[in-house]
This record gives C-alpha cells, structure tokens and sequence, in this order.
C-alpha cells in the first residue's frame, strides 16, 4: 500500500504495485502483535505485503485482508555467532539485517538491489543478486509461518517441504521468522567496462560474479554492453580508471552511457537515435575499484558509503531506471544467454514501427551455480536474470517479448515479482513441483484462509 492512501467507506484501502500499474482495494491491516496477526488471520481470506516491490501486481489482490506486514511491528533480528546465522522477522528491511550483521563482521550471501524491501518479502519472491548462491532463498535454513488456523509450523533445511516453503511467492504465509546463512566481510575487486559482447568471455574469465547492460539498439552482431565483475582483491591490483578526456567527443559519449536511462526518461523521443549514435563512435572505458568490507552495497554501488549518504546526484537518482520505468524479468539458461539476448534485440526492432522503444538496457544478471528450490531460477542449473525496461504505459509490450521468448527457447522460467505469471510456465516449472506446491498450501490453509495471487492460483490449479 502506497503511503497517503485513504480507507473507502468500508474500510478498504488502495494497494499497488510498484509502478502503480496494478491497484486494488482490500482491508489493510498492520498488526501491532503476535496475537493481533493471529487474530487477524480470521474472518475474510487474507494475503500478506512487504514492501510492495513487485511489478507484475502479485501482491494486489483486491477485497480480502491484506497484512502490511512491511510496516507491522516485527522487527526481531538477531545473529547467532556460534552458527554463523541470522534469524529475523517479517517487518525487518534488508538494510536493516544487513546493519546488524556489519557489526558482527558478517554479510548476508547475496540481495537484490532495493534495499527497502523486507528480508521474509525478498526471500519467498524469489528475489535475486548474481553470482554464486545468487537468489536469496537459497540461504534459508529454517522458517516458520503461521497456518491458517493461526498455528505456528516450522520447517528445516531437510524437510520434504522445505524447498517449497522456503521460495513460495505468495503460498505460504505469513512467514514469522526465517534463519539464514551468512558470510564473513571481505573487500572486491569491482571492475566495470564500456564495450563489446565479444569482449564479455576474455573480461569477466576468473570473476566469481558477473553482470551486463546490453544497449538494446546497438549492433546485434555485436552489441555495445556495460560489464561489471565481482573478483577477490589480488595482490598488485588497485583502483584504475581509463576514461577518454571529459572534453572531447568520445568523453561526452562515454559520459552519456553512464547516464542513459536519465537521457531516455528526459528525451524519449531520441532515445533510439542516441543509442544508434552511441554504437558508430564505439567508446570504452574502464574504472576499476576495491570495494570496503564493509560496504552494504557493493554488489550495485561500489562507490564507498550508500548512494543515500553521498550529496545527491540527480541523475541517478530522480531518473534512476528503477524509478521511471516498468521492469519485467525472467530467467533463462546461462548458456542461451547471449541467443536470447539478440532474439530480443531483434524482436525490439521489429516492433519499432508500431511505436515501441525499449529504455536504455536489456540487464543480464548471471545466477553462477544451480539451486535445489524448485521454484527458484535457477532450479536444475545456471540460469540469466533478464530484466527488460520500458516507459509504464509500455508494459503490455514487455509481456509480448516475454511470450516470444518463451516459445522460441526452452526452460525459460519467471521471476515471481517481475514476469508476467502465465500458464506457459506450468511446464517449465514441472507438474511433480506443482502437485507438490499445491498440496502443501492445500495442507496448511483450508479455503478461506491464505489466499495467493489469481495468476499463482491458474497455475496451480486451485
């Protein structure tokens, strides 16, 4: 629920999606306690909010009790050194765990790059960092949610339900507490590129995180990217820039590139023909940086402080992408990487005519190694994050790409918070996963109770 909102006559508040595109009215509610989350679980079907950072509407399920758990009381965190783990609840923010870890020396494996969210809203949306371990659930070893009779269920790493239960975007829930794996603090080699697709393989050889921005309108043979890797700090290695001088034609385009999702909100009308332009003068840079161990954002910002706690940069942050454009994501496999993201290129191109323009960057997150949540995705093996960007109004377009992706590749699967939750995906995702899934929620919530997103409930058959 979006700040400012009013209750209508019978009580029901506006709830919305991150860009607004999806809204609805339902009975919001911010329980002060333990026994007021209980009692509220009574009554009407419920459904429970973090933060609201989903894209794609999961979370707006219009009439029923929706428990603002991202505002409620929950703020229990705690680390335990002689396990190396977290264990928190359901109102504590990312950046808030992540604080109370940093005075223990230790760091959460991975996160997404929205700091605001609740950990409990990010782990079951299936929210995501790159490299190893890169979705977040796959650190959880233990949870425990209430059922819908109000009764506390606990789950372990082992359990045959566990795997479900901890990536259950919307089946499970409310989740009362999680316990999480945590890793020591340790500083990064942080190198980020201006240039090419062919370059990516020979750049990124040995990093043990990778990301990419693909310019969508650059040369599909070759695309124009922005690379950032992750390696250990190594002896002789410090920071480096190789920039070309700010006042000359390659600098000012270099200068743009790092800025242009600001051109594309301010200028959309130019936004094809700047990056046509930016592909023929065919700049590179390269700015290398040692991250501070004890960096909350290191992964996305690897300037020392936050973003917040440096004086204020227009750009990057009024015109931020995450701000000004809808995202739509999902997952394909590492190896089909590259073809998927040509595909798109060329599937953006056809659609120009019609008066679609993708923004600035087609985003690659690399998901390194396999998990063993069936729902996660990378599920069975190394998988890409695509995120797609465009203008809010947009958005529809976004989905078609996705459904084109979809049939032209096989074992595309989605991003709970950020795909387009289509039937399609049941074969994807496995009817053996499926059944399963659905017999736990089944198990635990009579009807009545948990009430999961429309688009969860088609593909689940309930």
């Amino acid at each position: 629920m979006k700040g400012g909102a009013k209750a209508s006559a019978d009580g029901q508040s506006e709830v919305r999606s991150w860009m607004g595109v999806f809204t609805g009215l339902a009975h919001v509610t911010s329980p002060p306690s333990e026994a007021a989350l209980i009692g509220a679980l009574e009554g009407r079907p419920y459904s429970c909010i973090g933060q609201s950072h989903s894209y794609n509407g999961i979370q707006v399920i219009p009439g029923i009790t929706a428990l603002h758990l991202g505002k409620a009381a929950f703020k229990d965190a705690h680390y335990d050194p002689v396990s190396k783990t977290a264990t928190c609840g359901p109102s504590v923010s990312v950046r808030e765990l992540k604080e109370l870890l940093r005075a223990h020396g230790r760091r959460m494996l991975n996160s997404g790059n929205y700091m605001a969210q609740t950990v409990i809203g990010a782990l079951m949306g299936g929210t995501h960092g790159y490299g190893e371990q890169a979705v977040m659930a796959q650190a959880v070893t233990s949870l425990t949610f209430l059922d819908g009779r109000g009764q506390k269920v606990t789950l372990n790493r082992g359990d045959p339900d566990f795997p479900y239960a901890a990536l259950s975007f919307g089946m499970i829930g409310p989740i009362f507490s999680v316990t999480l794996r945590t890793a020591p603090l340790e500083s990064f080699q942080s190198d980020a590129w201006v240039t090419r697709l062919s370059k990516k393989a020979a750049l990124a050889r040995g990093a043990i995180a990778v990301t990419a921005a693909i310019v969508p309108y650059s040369d599909p043979a070759d695309p124009l990217i922005m690379l950032h890797t992750l390696r250990p700090v190594r002896a002789g290695k410090g920071p480096r820039q190789a920039r070309a001088p700010l006042l000359t034609l390659k600098g000012l385009i270099e200068a743009l590139l790092r800025r242009l999702w600001a051109f594309d909100r301010m200028v959309p009308a130019a936004r094809y023909w700047l990056q046509r332009a930016a592909d023929r003068i065919d700049p590179r840079s390269h700015r290398r940086l040692i991250t501070a161990p004890d960096d909350l954002d290191y992964l996305y910002d690897p300037e020392p402080l936050l973003k917040s706690q440096r004086a204020p940069d227009l750009l990057t942050g009024f015109f931020s992408t995450t701000f000004t454009a809808y995202n739509l994501a999902f997952f394909v496999p590492l190896d089909a990487t590259e073809a998927v993201v040509r595909f798109i290129m060329e599937e953006a191109r056809r659609l120009r005519p019609l008066g679609f323009v993708l923004k600035s960057l087609i985003s690659v997150r690399e998901c390194a190694d396999a998990s063993d949540l069936p729902f996660a995705g990378n599920f069975g093996g190394p998988a890409a994050a695509i995120d797609l960007f465009a203008d809010v109004r947009d958005y529809a377009w976004l989905e078609r790409l996705q459904r084109a992706v979809s049939s032209a590749f096989p074992g595309v699967r989605p991003h709970w918070g950020k795909s387009a939750l289509v039937e399609d995906f049941a074969a994807v995702l496995g009817a053996q996963h499926l059944a399963a899934m659905r017999a736990l929620h089944l198990r635990h919530y009579p009807p009545g109770t948990l009430m999961p997103h429309p688009a969860v409930r088609r593909l689940f058959g309930l």
